[in-house]
């Protein structure tokens, strides 16, 4: 009779054996490792300092995360600036070009006024001279 294992005892035996390997190699192979380094004092002090100072490189990166979102929050209240400045530029001008166009606008007036005098005058001169004109054209009939 032939034992066919189903997926579930072969993924079970899978995990211990992983299990098994992790274990040997935390209670063995570090150890037996540890005493078999050969390297320098100051380069097993090294490797050890580069992993203590983990958690230094996390508070770094927190620290620079920090400081990018102040950034990011400066550059967002600048842009809001720069624009309120451009909104506050944009009427200064149309408030100046519609002054000006005021001034133009007054000026032609004032023209045209002086224009309608003018014609007034010239009228009023001319219509003695018309009367005139007309008297002696009757006369003549």
């Amino acid at each position: 009779m032939t034992i066919i294992p189903t997926p579930w005892v072969m993924a079970l035996v899978f995990v211990v054996f992983l299990v098994l390997i992790y274990l040997l190699n935390r209670i063995l192979y570090k150890p037996l490792l540890g005493f078999m380094d050969t390297r320098d004092a100051s380069i097993k002090k090294d490797s050890e300092g580069i992993e203590g100072n983990t958690a230094d490189i996390k508070a770094l990166q927190k620290e620079a995360n920090e400081i990018l979102q102040a950034a990011r929050a400066e550059a967002a209240l600048i842009k809001n600036k720069a624009q309120e400045n451009a909104k506050q530029t944009a009427e200064m001008k149309i408030s100046q070009k519609k002054d000006e166009l005021a001034q133009k606008y007054n000026v032609f007036v004032a023209g045209l006024q002086e224009e309608k005098a003018r014609l007034k005058d010239s009228l009023e001169s001319e219509i003695p001279l018309f009367k005139a004109s007309l008297k002696a054209k009757l006369e003549k009939l």
